[in-house]
């Protein structure tokens, strides 16, 4: 699939497809636009942390997330970074299931793109440990 497929010119449009596309609960149109190498990155700190590989490892890795939290998520900032990169800034906030308690931080989730695809994102929340704070221990 190249960018031309996706109706993305750059990094930083296909940022934006893929948003569109999760945000209009297209789920399968925004997972096409995956590379097929396509790996995320989270503090290792998390649940969800680590590295995920794949749609697979991308929708496991929001599984367990989901066991914790639930997410609201501000309007995304993206920002173009040359023709292969793209930064993501958005605003969220983050409610652990176990206390119904919140943390509100910024996240800044850089995204490389290879072949008209994004192959990389690499997720860095502003206060990982206000949002660990929220679950009171829960997690292990």
């Amino acid at each position: 699939m190249s960018t031309e497929d996706t109706g993305a010119t750059d990094a930083a449009g296909l940022v934006r497809e893929m948003g569109r596309r999760f945000t209009a609960g297209d789920f399968d149109g925004a997972f096409a636009l995956l590379h097929p190498e396509f790996r995320i990155q989270q503090p290792a700190s998390f649940p969800h942390g680590g590295w995920h590989h794949g749609r697979d490892g991308m929708v496991g890795m929001g599984a367990v997330f989901a066991r914790y939290w639930d997410r609201v998520i501000g309007e995304p900032h993206i920002l173009g970074c040359g023709g292969e990169r793209a930064v993501q800034i958005t605003t969220q906030t983050w409610t652990a299931k176990a206390t119904g308690r919140s943390a509100t931080v910024d996240v800044v989730e850089l995204f490389t793109v290879a072949d008209g695809l994004i192959r990389e994102i690499r997720v860095f929340q502003q206060d990982t440990h206000a949002l660990l704070a929220t679950t009171d221990g829960v997690i292990p």
